[in-house]
């Protein structure tokens, strides 16, 4: 993953086809910008800080829901919504699930 050090609203999180700009909150695949919520792109984020690693269910309801219990359905949702979201612009990008544990992007 390639973090640009810039100002924050130059600051660009990259990976393969996948840019993120964190202070404009855009995020483009190849060239075409996603519409993503405010939450969508703060969990696509976070799976980028933690790609290629598991990013485990307890840090997304820390990070996210800040520390709400019972947030598995709320998670499974959010993370359906990105993985359609990510599928119309790359088959190349996926959200892989580990049962029980937590998630992580693949990009190939």
């Amino acid at each position: 993953m390639n973090l640009n050090n810039q100002s924050n609203n130059q600051q660009i999180r990259a990976m393969g086809c996948l840019k993120l700009c964190i202070g404009t909150r855009q995020v483009k695949v190849k060239n075409s910008e996603i519409n993503l919520t405010g939450l969508e792109f703060n969990l696509l984020n976070l799976l980028m800080i933690h790609s290629p690693n598991l990013l485990p269910r307890l840090v997304i309801n820390q990070q996210l829901f800040q520390g709400a219990a019972n947030k598995e359905q709320t998670t499974n949702m959010h993370i359906s919504n990105l993985r359609k979201k990510l599928l119309k612009y790359s088959s190349g990008l996926c959200i892989r699930s580990m049962r029980g544990q937590g998630y992580y992007l693949v990009i190939g």
